[in-house]
């Protein structure tokens, strides 16, 4: 079964719109059910490459800790709603403590690889990838331990979707680890399709999959509500096969979606996207047959 919950975290990027974005879903959408688990607020020391270190490790901490006990040692399917992307290293991390060899789809704009050597805004939500390869210094390494001390995700599990800001050091990590992905230029010239064969046969001899989805990787012209905006980008047509394919070909046993900022949004289009989304993904697993996971 699926189980949805959230955390309205913002101090991964400090975008306060994404505060009160999961009380304006809930508010606004009468049928949609789930839990906010509550971002923890820390007082902070000013650390210029890891911002809010303590807020954010202490929520994703907790995200980990209430997605591992409540949803997947019952056997259940986690689908988190954020808030920023640093959450995933919560919502990632325990996914990896209960399924072994775990395969990860990240669905962004972004790629969210930096280190906190690399990093330039010193913003917690563009390390999580890195944080859960265990690419980190020591000054981060409790990201990389959350829940377990063991690495989260191996490079070779990874696939990337949708890339369209690629910091040079990322560009170099990513070429480094030979992390397998598609950037929007691809998606363009390739065709989605072809893209999502590759990524699925990339992943296909695993057991479990966590899928990381960005709003951000939508075309903000056509998707507002999102933090961090960049040019271009797939459309909502795009997302829905993407889903489509990945939930019906791989063992997507934990899922999120990111980023959606009410503050940002006009006339409800990134709600009412977001609110879609999640009932799509709810009907999915409500069809597969006994229960089991795709």
């Amino acid at each position: 079964m699926l189980q949805i919950f959230g955390c309205p975290m913002h101090t991964g990027v400090g975008a306060k719109g994404l505060i009160h974005s999961l009380d304006y879903l809930s508010n606004h959408y009468d049928d949609l059910n789930f839990t906010i688990i509550p971002e923890i607020i820390m007082h902070e020391k000013p650390l210029q490459n890891l911002k809010n270190y303590h807020s954010v490790l202490s929520t994703c901490e907790a995200i980990a800790e209430y997605s591992y006990n409540n949803i997947l040692e019952n056997g259940d399917i986690p689908l988190f709603i954020g808030g920023d992307h640093s959450a995933a290293m919560g919502s990632v991390s325990a996914s990896a403590a209960k399924h072994e060899n775990l395969g990860l789809i990240w669905f962004d704009a972004h790629p969210d690889i930096n280190t906190d050597e690399t990093t330039v805004t010193g913003n917690i939500h563009g390390i999580p990838v890195s944080a859960l390869l265990g690419n980190v210094s020591p000054a981060a390494e409790a990201f990389a331990k959350i829940l377990t001390s063991k690495v989260k995700v191996k490079p070779e599990n990874i696939v990337m979707l949708g890339l369209r800001d690629i910091d040079p050091p990322e560009a170099v990590i990513l070429e480094k680890l030979n992390i397998k992905y598609f950037t929007y230029e691809n998606i363009k010239r390739l065709g989605l399709n072809r893209c999502l064969d590759k990524c699925i046969q990339h992943l296909s001899c695993l057991d479990s999959v966590h899928l990381s989805f960005d709003i951000d990787v939508i075309n903000p012209g056509i998707m507002p509500g999102v933090s961090v905006p960049v040019p271009d980008g797939v459309t909502v047509e795009e997302v829905y096969t993407a889903f489509d394919r990945f939930l019906a070909e791989l063992p997507v046993k934990s899922l999120d979606i990111v980023e959606f900022n009410a503050e940002l949004d006009r006339n409800n289009i990134t709600a009412d996207f977001t609110y879609n989304l999640i009932k799509h993904i709810k009907k999915i697993y409500n069809t597969i047959p006994n229960g089991q996971t795709p």
